[in-house]
């Protein structure tokens, strides 16, 4: 699946260098685009959090599916981080590769990123398009819980956020396409 149309070309993108200023950096932007649609393409669940009504932020997991180039999800309600995320109308969430598949366990690659949330109603023409491309992607326990009142359809548009293909390759991304944007150099 193609998340974005690629663009073949070298792009100078601001790298930060600290004190003094910043310097202008050639990179590979076709290759940077092509790891983060393909790491967003393999997801198959996406980590969420939101703040919580004490210090801690309430934290969960829950599948993802793409459709016509939007995300979306389908959790439940009854779940204190969904009624977090539900309340603040937005979110954090984090794409990683699976470890099995990880060259190094300290190294994942991941994509952190926050979203607006935007819930689609059920009497919508595109609930049970997408409702489908669930059952599809992720099996059967859709057709189960599709009709349960306490999950609500979800989609995702992302505001901006951080691609970290490895030690010293970390990006910042902006935008709901998550362009890329710059090199970090420091935290």
């Amino acid at each position: 699946m193609q998340i974005q149309a690629m663009r073949h070309c070298r792009k100078r993108i601001v790298t930060p260098t600290g004190p003094e200023g910043r310097i202008m950096e050639d990179i590979d932007i076709t290759t940077l685009e092509a790891e983060r649609d393909s790491l967003l393409a393999r997801a198959r669940t996406v980590l969420m959090a939101a703040p919580g009504d004490g210090e801690m932020p309430e934290m969960g997991v829950t599948p993802l599916i793409w459709h016509d180039g939007d995300m979306f999800i389908y959790p439940s309600r009854l779940s204190a981080h969904v009624r977090a995320m539900l309340d603040a109308g937005q979110a954090a969430f984090l794409v990683i590769e699976d470890e099995a598949a990880a060259q190094n366990i300290w190294a994942r690659k991941r994509i952190k990123f926050d979203a607006e949330l935007y819930e689609i109603d059920r009497k919508s023409d595109d609930f049970d398009v997408i409702c489908d491309g669930f059952e599809s992607r992720h099996g059967p326990t859709m057709g189960l819980i599709r009709d349960f009142t306490d999950f609500h359809l979800l989609r995702l548009r992302p505001t901006g956020g951080v691609m970290v293909l490895g030690f010293a390759q970390a990006y910042r991304l902006a935008g709901p396409d998550l362009a890329v944007m710059a090199h970090l150099r420091q935290s």
